[in-house]
């Protein structure tokens, strides 16, 4: 039985995948497994990936297309280390992440580890180190309790957590097997839900008993700029609430959510509501004004929005949330268009400066 079971979720990457899995196979670590897991690519991804399975530490798994989450919880069913970790096949990690994060796990026997990352905008020539606004190590109730409020919803007034990138992000921790699956665990259907593993992350916090976030930053997360402000997803809100949905179920199921309902409301507001109307302003959504227009009234009418924009969690905090806490809750679909049209073009004339 191998220490650590690395799950590798493949789908039309053959410009990457050799950087992710050579990063992989080059630990300094060499008890593990690489589970490649193919979610049938129609380019050269799986022919690729057959190349390694020579190698006794690869296994190459084929499937029908079923994204991201579902690819994710076909790897966990048939792996068989001690610990769990998810790459995502555009990105690469450092030579000394798994003998770091396996001694760390060892010795404090924890059930999940936090780790941070760094971001590589290779487009641009920019990497940045993203680390969590805490001392390390942290262990522990306290810091469990600290990042699952972090998890929920922002902060009310502006922090240094507002600042924390992917916190959500299945390939931010590695996870003890037996207790993963004693948990139930499992990643959303990225068919029906936008940030399928938030929801995961959330729960798995949730049902840590022996949480440990480490300072190293061994991730190398592949950030491209350019699908910000180009990228169009047509049923945004409907996943987005979705998943809102879905945490608001844990949160209850773990007789949390009196606690965090403002402040998960007011990340809907924000991650559903605000994204969503961005959204609609994207230079690859095909409608003109009017379906733009319906998009908008659509989203208004939304109950959870209509449960957001009540709350005043945001009403002293930044500008922005004022501003848009504000816009939103008029609820005058005229007024929200006109101000979404502005902002969505100076978000993305500030994008392609980046």
């Amino acid at each position: 039985m191998p220490k650590i079971s690395v799950i590798v979720p493949i789908y039309n990457v053959e410009k990457y995948l050799e950087r992710c899995v050579g990063s992989i196979l080059n630990q300094t670590f060499s008890d593990f497994e690489v589970l490649l897991v193919n979610d049938a690519s129609t380019d050269r991804s799986l022919e690729i990936a057959r190349k390694y399975s020579g190698d006794g530490r690869v296994r190459v798994l084929d499937k029908p297309h079923s994204g991201l989450g579902n690819t994710r919880n076909y790897g966990v069913e048939r792996a068989g280390g001690d610990y769990l970790l998810f790459v995502d096949s555009d990105d690469w990690i450092d030579e000394n992440m798994l003998k770091n994060l396996y001694s760390a796990a060892v010795e404090y026997q924890a059930d999940l580890v936090l780790f941070n990352f760094i971001r590589e905008n290779l487009q641009d020539g920019e990497q940045r180190v993203c680390k969590l606004p805490i001392n390390y190590p942290e262990f522990g109730d306290e810091v469990k309790e600290l990042l699952i409020t972090e998890l929920v919803g922002p902060d009310r007034e502006d922090s240094a957590w507002r600042h924390v990138e992917m916190l959500g992000c299945a390939w931010r921790r590695m996870y003890l097997r037996s207790w993963y699956l004693e948990n139930g665990i499992r990643f959303g259907d990225e068919r029906e839900i936008m940030l399928e593993d938030m929801p995961a992350s959330i729960m798995a916090h949730c049902a840590a008993e022996r949480l440990l976030v480490v300072g190293g930053a061994y991730y190398h997360y592949r950030y491209n700029p350019d699908s910000l402000s180009t990228r169009y997803r047509p049923h945004k809100m409907e996943m987005m609430t979705q998943c809102y949905s879905v945490i608001r179920r844990i949160l209850t199921e773990q007789r949390l959510y009196e606690r965090y309902a403002k402040r998960h409301l007011a990340w809907f507001l924000r991650s559903a509501v605000h994204s969503s109307l961005i959204n609609c302003f994207s230079p690859k959504n095909p409608g003109g004004f009017l379906k733009k227009y319906r998009e908008i009234r659509s989203i208004l009418k939304n109950p959870y929005a209509r449960e957001a924009v009540r709350s005043d969690y945001l009403k002293y905090g930044s500008r922005a949330d004022r501003m848009i806490l504000a816009v939103i809750r008029s609820g005058f679909a005229p007024l929200v268009y006109l101000f979404y049209g502005a902002y969505s073009r100076v978000l993305m004339r500030d994008t392609r400066k980046k």
